[in-house]
């Protein structure tokens, strides 16, 4: 056999066995594997742009304006992309502090700090986390200031040093209409009233001054002016049998009489008390309460309450103005302050409003606990 007539017969071999059909089991388990390969590929890369996309904030912190205003007055503007929403606010004395919580909204300033050197205001931190932006005010010391929403921006306006009053309820501006944000505005004037005024006197010889409101938005200040305490309802409707003087000396605590009346379009209320007392205002929903206690003796009262001398809160002291906010976010606002591991079940539900004025932050836990 000649060399030629023998290669020509390997080359056919070769040519037959190569192009030998592969069986019809095999291609299509190969054919399962790569689509598998792909299907899995695809579903891994849509869940991730589905995560971004629900993890990216709705809004953004652009910039932070100051502008100095006449009488020792500051403004303060938190510039955002979008239509601002109404932030979480609460104050620390010890250093002075004020902390605004913008929700749903990233960090996009060109730095983390700024500072400002303009009157009580030192400098502006910002720092964003779970969604949300927190900016703190570092100020010399602790000044009155009011918040409100303009369009974009989130208005801040610290008062001068020494003014009287306290934080101002949070009010936005008339602006368009726009979809829910997850908190309910404050009611207009004129829808406001108040509804019911009562005196009680508590367990530990407390007395505690209620006030039912037609709305829980409505903004209430309060203030101290020598031996009275005045909450300021504004733009709150109250009746000429409302309008009167209640004579609770009888009941045996710091309170003597509560005045209340009609100035201008606010409804207010005067508290004349004596002694050495304190005083606690909280809401819950659409009851206003100020309670005013003597401040505790050596004697342990026989029955812990929040103002039992044996119940001590050794706590960060806060001021907290809350408005119709869902609790789980309050609950996780005092985490963040105190440092520590809150666990919130999910049978916690509905909104509370809330204003505590220089309490610690473990006796604001106890009156939220209490509150729901």
């Amino acid at each position: 056999m000649s060399h030629r007539v023998a290669r020509g017969r390997v080359w056919e071999y070769l040519t037959m066995s190569t192009a030998r059909p592969i069986p019809a089991y095999v291609a299509k388990r190969a054919t399962s594997r790569v689509l598998g390969g792909l299907l899995t590929s695809l579903i891994l890369v849509l869940a991730g742009m589905a995560n971004a996309f629900a993890q990216e904030p709705a809004n953004s912190l652009k910039d932070v304006q100051v502008q100095a205003l006449p009488g020792n007055r500051i403004e303060l503007r938190l510039k955002l992309a979008q239509p601002a929403s109404e932030p979480l606010s609460f104050t620390i004395d010890s250093p002075a502090r004020i902390a605004l919580d913008l929700r749903d909204t990233s960090l996009a300033l060109p730095a983390r700090r700024k500072d400002i050197g303009v009157g009580v205001l030192d400098t502006v931190l910002a720092a964003e986390a779970s969604g949300r932006t927190r900016v703190v005010l570092n100020l010399d010391q602790m000044v009155p200031y009011q918040t409100r929403v303009d369009g974009n921006d989130v208005v801040v306006l610290l008062e001068a040093p020494g003014s009287q009053g306290n934080v101002v309820a949070f009010e936005s501006a008339p602006q368009k209409p726009q979809a829910d944000s997850g908190s309910r505005p404050v009611a207009p004037a004129g829808q406001r009233a108040i509804e019911n005024v009562d005196f009680r006197r508590s367990e530990t010889g407390a007395g505690r001054v209620i006030v039912t409101l037609t709305e829980p938005g409505t903004p209430v200040d309060v203030s101290k002016e020598g031996g009275r305490i005045i909450l300021n309802f504004a733009g709150t409707n109250v009746t000429d049998e409302q309008t009167k003087r209640l004579d609770v000396l009888d009941f045996a605590t710091p309170v003597n009489t509560i005045d209340v009346m009609r100035v201008g379009g606010d409804a207010r209320i005067v508290v004349a008390a004596t002694g050495d007392y304190e005083e606690l205002a909280y809401q819950s929903d659409g009851v206003f309460t100020l309670e005013v206690q003597r401040k505790p003796e050596e004697k342990v009262a026989d029955k812990p309450t929040l103002f039992s001398p044996d119940r001590k809160y050794t706590g960060e002291r806060l001021t907290l103005n809350f408005q119709d906010i869902e609790t789980r976010a309050v609950l996780q606002l005092l985490a963040d302050v105190s440092g520590r591991n809150v666990v919130v079940s999910d049978t916690v539900q509905g909104n509370v409003t809330l204003r505590l004025q220089n309490v610690p932050w473990d006796q604001a836990l106890d009156i939220v606990l209490a509150a729901r």
